[in-house]
């Protein structure tokens, strides 16, 4: 595939992949609001007659038929595999499946138009003894046509099929009986692009540069492409955090912590002192985990189940707490616990405001459970998607402010020590907009710990193991070399050249091999993206993204110190108020806003393909 092609295809994929997001992003947002409702949660306890009165007068219940959106509220069977509805809107429409009311996100292809469905739990007002223990949901489902977002791959002469599970729809000539390259969307991995043509091996490879300032990245990078090329996978998928989105359980927008899959191993671990409870799997409202009761389940991936939860104390004291819950046919895997325990126990070591805390580690029975502080928010990524589509820029001041505290958490998490003083040596390794929560107050705070390094961790990473976000990820990082903290410095320069631009970033070092060192990481700078961007700004994000590490600053703490430099030299203030004003702002647009089927393109340097998603 020529370079110009795989451009293209790069490019259609990330228009595809914003406006997924997007949807995404909505349809949660949607289900939760019409879940928090007291008109809705008082549905149980109400006559048809009255219900269609309700809905004659609109509110609660208006919906976007120009979206294709579809409302259900239903309640769920005792047995847990049926759904029994009480409404659907518009009248006469239906929610395809209702999954029998599990919390989560679900995507499904429906001719040529890709269904995306949120469910959120309802807890019924329960005014008559006889709907005591009864569980409600709703559904929200909106659509987006696929082919117009496919035609510029069609354009760029590109055959493969665009899939979710066993449905795709075909592009070019599809797939046929070829080996085909999957690329998960980063938005929503369960929906794929799969693609013939490999990524090439360019003679760019062997340039001097290479040679002369990677060192021992050469080598690395030429088993990335021939492994490619091998049909071998060298990124993170299956092994890393980002493999859990491969699910139909997602965090809904109040709350995000991402969840690490887990590597095979056959006997069976130890861990904390038990906690007694009864069984976690699917817990539903109400029920208790140890000392904390389910309020909902906030998301699910392939290591946890993640609820939001209370505890209850003396004199009305109650607790929200966000209860992480390791899947119970996990904890006979032993380096599957190895991981789960190493999240809890590296983050706890971590005391900073932005780092989310962890609270307490046990066992309950024989699963395991992480309380983790509960932070009343968004992911970054989905405010970040909202910007992109809506043509809304960061403002300037917001954008430093977070990234600002971004470092700080990082920083502490990279200088913390054990109770002996013994520096642990952390690295998160998977900085990215997804793993930082922005609150309604504007606080900002570093989650995810699930594939963290430290010297004094229980498993190891394998030599030459990947695991991260491909995307973000430095290039020692991405060929399996040893990383320090100049690797999460790198990938902090990536999510602010996404927040400071409005344009995502692609630097997958396998996709953007053919390109060479020179002008890495191939962005346009900064300003002449944005123009009101301070210009002293581009070196500051692109020097702390140069391939070699030691060009980068050392440390997060002194990245954070160029970008408040930046913010002094031009009178930028960011209190949390202001972040949280900006966070509210592109909460009502996710809500409000019908899916868009593209996103703005920029334009490419002269001299190469660049690196950029619109």
């Amino acid at each position: 595939m020529a370079p110009e092609a795989k451009a293209k295809m790069v490019d259609a994929v990330s228009r595809l992949d914003a406006a997924v997001g997007e949807l995404r992003a909505t349809v949660e947002t949607r289900a939760k609001s019409f879940a928090d409702n007291e008109r809705v949660r008082e549905l149980d306890t109400t006559d048809m007659d009255t219900i269609k009165d309700m809905i004659k007068n609109g509110d609660p219940f208006k919906v976007s038929a120009a979206a294709g959106e579809v409302l259900a509220i239903a309640r769920a069977l005792p047995d847990h595999e049926h759904a029994e509805t009480i409404v659907t809107l518009p009248a006469g429409s239906a929610v395809r499946d209702l999954h029998a009311g599990k919390p989560g996100v679900y995507a499904a292809l429906v001719g040529a138009k890709l269904d995306i469905t949120a469910v959120s739990a309802v807890e019924f007002l329960e005014q008559r003894a006889d709907l005591k223990g009864k569980t409600g949901f709703v559904a929200v489902t909106r659509e987006l046509d696929v082919p117009p977002a496919l035609a510029p791959l069609v354009d760029a002469h590109v055959d493969g099929e665009l899939a979710v599970g066993a449905s795709a729809i075909p592009i070019g000539a599809g797939v046929g009986s070829a080996t085909a390259t999957p690329m998960p969307l980063r938005s929503f991995d369960i929906i794929q692009l799969r693609y013939v043509d490999p990524p090439p091996v360019a003679p760019a490879i062997a340039k001097p540069a290479i040679a002369g300032g990677a060192g021992g990245a050469v080598l690395g990078l030429v088993l990335v492409v021939v492994g490619m090329m091998g049909g071998r996978r060298a990124t993170g998928a299956g092994t890393g955090a980002e493999s859990a989105l491969v699910t139909t359980g997602f965090a809904t927008p109040d709350a995000r912590t991402q969840l690490g899959a887990a590597q095979p191993a056959t006997a069976t671990g130890g861990g904390p002192p038990a906690i007694p409870s009864s069984s976690t799997a699917h817990a539903m409202p109400g029920q208790m985990i140890g000392r904390w009761e389910v309020v909902r389940r906030l998301g699910s991936g392939g290591m946890a189940d993640v609820y939001l939860a209370r505890a209850r104390g003396e004199a009305g004291f109650e607790k929200l707490v966000a209860l992480k819950v390791m899947h119970p046919h996990l904890a006979r895997n032993e380096r599957a616990v190895e991981h789960f325990l190493d999240e809890a126990r590296l983050a706890a070591n971590v005391q900073h405001p932005n780092v989310v805390a962890i609270q307490d580690l046990g066992r309950i029975g024989d699963d395991y459970a992480i309380v983790m502080e509960y932070v009343d928010g968004v992911d970054l990524e989905k405010l970040l998607v909202s910007a992109r589509t809506g043509e809304r820029p960061v403002p300037v001041a917001v954008g430093l402010g977070i990234l600002c505290r971004i470092c700080d958490g990082l920083q502490a998490a990279h200088v913390a020590t054990g109770s002996d003083g013994t520096p642990l040596g952390i690295i998160h390794r998977d900085v990215k907009s997804a793993n930082v929560l922005v609150s309604k107050q504007g606080s900002v705070k570093v989650v995810d710990f699930g594939i963290a390094k430290a010297a004094t961790q229980s498993h190891l990473t394998i030599q030459g193991e990947t695991k991260g976000t491909p995307s973000m990820m430095a290039p020692e990082q991405r060929v399996g070399e040893q990383v320090d903290v100049r690797a999460d410095v790198y990938s902090v320069a990536a999510v602010g050249f996404e927040v400071m631009t409005n344009h995502g970033v692609n630097l997958d070092l396998a996709a953007l091999a053919h390109l060479g060192v020179d002008n890495w990481p191939h962005l346009p700078l900064p300003s002449t993206l944005r123009p009101e961007l301070p210009t002293d700004l581009d070196a500051v994000l692109l020097g702390a993204m140069a391939f070699e590490r030691d060009r980068r600053p050392a440390s997060c703490d002194a990245l954070e110190q160029n970008f408040a430099a930046v913010m002094k030299a031009h009178g930028l203030v960011a209190s949390d108020k202001d972040i949280a004003r900006w966070a509210e702002s592109e909460l009502v647009h996710i809500a409000n806003a019908p899916p868009r089927a593209s996103a703005p393109a920029i334009s490419e340097r002269p001299t190469s393909t660049t690196g950029l998603s619109s």
